[in-house]
Formats: structure tokens, C-alpha cells, sequence
């Protein structure tokens, strides 16, 4: 072998130690940098599930969700005797012990609880009892509590003394959240969600309901009897209205405890919708009805006589699905009809005698007799406008 062979096959040899050298180094560089990465992915991931962070979106925005508007945010009432309790537990220090009628805001949904705000107290109550104020949610309904500035009761067309035209009621307030003057209007809460999905059945053939009344204190309904009771005693074709068989007095004014004494019954309307509005409440966006046309019934709302009827017999009341095997009332309108389809649609139970009354009777049965007897007055309201962030962290 000569001298050059010699150098060359060192050459050789020493490039070759230094490409493999190089090779190695690549493949642990490589291997190192994959290690650093995944250790940064997985402490990235630690850290969103430690702590995440929400980008807000572009506000306001529409609130898809079970109603309108958020919970948050919106007035409740209790309807019976409820414990604030400091967590949503019932094995949890009681603060305080809230009486049936007690106004407060809504700050946070937690399974079957709220946390509330009232007057002087915050913690956590069972919302199954509690009230909740619809246009706070559902603002796209049309509101129309007349008994707070004229009361359209009638008999057999005839005005009830001290109440037709009187202001019976006080459910008026300014109202925060919406930021104008509103009707008050507290329903249980899953009778807000069952009202909610009629009104939407409603909306999709460009019509509204109009609600007249829901919950109504227990005073109210014995004025109302006790002043139509008298007006049959004095009134021969009023007492007629009201009896006539197959019929009695006790299907249009309740002798007792109603429904609408426990927040489970609504007098309800329903209306063309001419023009709807965008309009934003808070973070949150939502269609406003701001121009409608009422249907004509075939009787007024509140006309308290057979002529509202709209079966031709009556039915027990707690019979859910009796009635569907009844005649409609001859006289009946197409509009009480169709009514009558999007609020049973929605949950509810007609009533027969009136073509505007409708119950919840899944939450009469599953209050039974712990349900209120709406022994109180609501006249104010507490709440505030929904923010996303709240929102959200109640969602987080």
C-alpha cells in the first residue's frame, strides 16, 4: 500500500466517524426537542384544566339556550317558607329562613338550587317552590296585567262591583333588567319553561302569546268570588251565567286554594305578530314584539260565564287527557283552538270553562300540598342586566 492510499483510507475513516457523529447528535437533538414539546403540551393542558380561561366572544350576543334571556340575573320569589342555606346542600348551615313572598335576584343555577340575593341575605334555596319573573326571561311574550290597572272581570257581560275597571292588583314595578316599566309576573319555574316552548310553537307561525295573569295572590281571588257571589245574589241572568247545567259557579271563580295561587296556572291570549325589533338587554340579544294585532275570542278575557266555555262539558281539571275525547264548544273561536294547541304543545292542561286558563299539573303533582297557597303580595322586583361572564362562570 502506498503513502496516499494510506492518507485516503484516513480520510475516509474520519469523514465516516464524523457523518455518524453527526447522525447521532440530529437523532438525540430531535429526540430532546420532541421531549421539551410534549412536556409543554401536557403542562399547557394542566394549565387549562386548572385554570381556564374563556375568550369572550363579539358581544352582545343571542342567549341560545332554555329561554330568552339568562337565569342570571333575573327576578325569583319564594312562593313557601324556604331555608337559605350557605352551599347548595341540604346538610349545609342554614342562614336564614326566607317567608313566602320574599323578592330576590337570581346570581347562580346549580343543579335543583339557586344562589339568591335578597334585600339583606345571599345563599342557596331549592328552586323547585320558587317563582320566577317570565318577562325577565322570556321577553318576546307580550305582557298585559290588566287586573293591575283595570281589571276585566265580568260576568254574563256585566261588571263585578269593586272589581271590574279597579286596580286590584299592584304588579307593576320598574324593572332593572329591561330598564323600563314592566309587569310583574312570578310563575314556578318549570311552568316558565313549559310557557317558554308554547310561546316558541307560537313565534314559528308568526303569532305571541299574551299573558294576563299567572300567579295571583290569595286575596285577589277571594275578592273577586266574594264580589261575584254577591253580584249573583242581586242578578238573576248573572246567577244563570254561571250555572247553567252542565255547569256551576265553582268552574269559573275557585272556592279554595287555585292554581293560580300556587303559580301554576296562566290566562293566556294570543296575537298576530306584526313587527319584531332587536333589541339587547346586558351582554345579550333578543327579538322584542313591538307591534301585534290581539285575536278576537269568542267571549273577552275574564268574561266569568258559560259562554267562555271551550269544551261542551266540563272536566275534572286534573284530568290530563280526558278532555281530548270532548267536543270543542260550537261558539269556540279558531283562535282559542289553535291557543289551545301551542300551550298544550308546551305542557299544559286547558281548563274547560275558561278558553284562556291553562294548568301545570306535572308540578301540581309533584308539589301536592307542600305548593303555596299564595297567602302573600309581589309587588317589586330585584334583578339586574344577564353579563356574559357571569354567565359563564355559572356554566364553568
Amino acid at each position: 500500500m502506498n503513502r496516499k492510499e494510506t492518507v485516503l483510507k484516513t480520510v475516509i475513516a474520519l469523514l465516516s466517524l464524523l457523518i455518524v457523529a453527526g447522525i447521532v447528535f440530529l437523532i438525540s437533538r430531535t429526540l430532546s426537542t420532541n421531549d421539551v414539546e410534549e412536556e409543554e403540551q401536557e403542562r399547557q393542558r394542566e394549565q387549562v384544566v386548572e385554570d381556564p380561561v374563556d375568550t369572550p366572544p363579539s358581544l352582545p350576543i343571542f342567549y341560545n339556550d332554555v329561554f330568552e334571556l339568562p337565569v342570571i340575573g333575573a327576578a325569583g320569589y319564594t312562593s313557601i317558607e324556604e331555608d337559605l342555606y350557605g352551599a347548595p346542600d341540604p346538610t349545609s348551615e342554614i342562614f336564614a329562613v326566607l317567608l313566602p313572598g320574599t323578592p330576590f335576584e337570581i346570581r347562580a343555577e346549580y343543579e335543583d338550587w339557586w344562589m339568591i340575593r335578597t334585600e339583606n341575605e345571599e345563599g342557596w334555596i331549592r328552586h323547585q317552590a320558587a317563582f320566577i319573573n317570565m318577562p325577565d326571561i322570556a321577553p318576546s311574550i307580550v305582557y298585559d296585567h290588566a287586573n293591575s290597572y283595570s281589571s276585566l272581570f265580568m260576568s254574563s257581560y256585566i261588571e263585578i262591583p269593586d272589581v271590574t275597571g279597579e286596580s286590584i292588583s299592584n304588579m307593576i314595578d320598574f324593572n332593572d333588567r329591561l330598564n323600563r316599566e314592566e309587569f310583574i309576573f312570578p310563575i314556578l319555574y318549570s311552568t316558565a319553561q313549559k310557557l317558554f316552548q308554547a310561546q316558541q310553537l307560537a313565534m314559528l307561525n308568526g303569532e305571541t302569546l299574551v299573558l294576563y295573569e299567572s300567579f295571583r295572590s290569595q286575596e285577589n281571588s277571594v275578592l273577586v268570588r266574594e264580589s261575584l257571589v254577591e253580584l249573583i245574589e242581586e242578578n238573576e241572568e248573572v246567577g244563570a251565567g254561571v250555572t247553567e247545567a252542565p255547569w256551576s259557579i265553582g268552574w269559573f271563580i275557585h272556592s279554595g286554594i287555585s292554581n293560580h295561587n300556587r303559580g301554576a296556572a296562566v290566562d293566556i291570549s294570543l296575537a298576530q305578530v306584526n313587527e319584531v325589533s332587536e333589541r339587547v338587554v346586558g351582554d345579550y340579544l333578543f327579538m322584542e314584539v313591538t307591534d301585534y294585532t290581539e285575536y278576537e275570542m269568542h267571549t273577552p278575557m275574564h268574561e266569568l260565564s258559560v259562554d267562555s266555555a271551550i269544551f261542551e262539558e266540563p272536566i275534572s281539571s286534573l284530568d290530563r287527557d280526558g278532555w281530548r275525547e270532548l267536543d270543542i264548544h260550537p261558539d269556540a273561536s279558531e283562535h282559542a283552538v289553535r291557543l289551545q294547541e301551542y300551550m298544550v304543545g308546551g305542557g299544559f292542561t286547558p281548563l274547560a270553562s275558561e278558553w284562556w286558563h291553562f294548568n301545570d299539573l306535572d308540578i301540581l303533582e309533584l308539589l301536592g300540598p307542600d305548593a303555596s297557597t299564595g297567602d302573600f303580595d309581589i309587588s317589586r322586583t330585584i334583578n339586574s342586566q344577564p353579563k356574559w361572564q357571569d354567565v359563564q362562570e355559572n356554566i364553568d
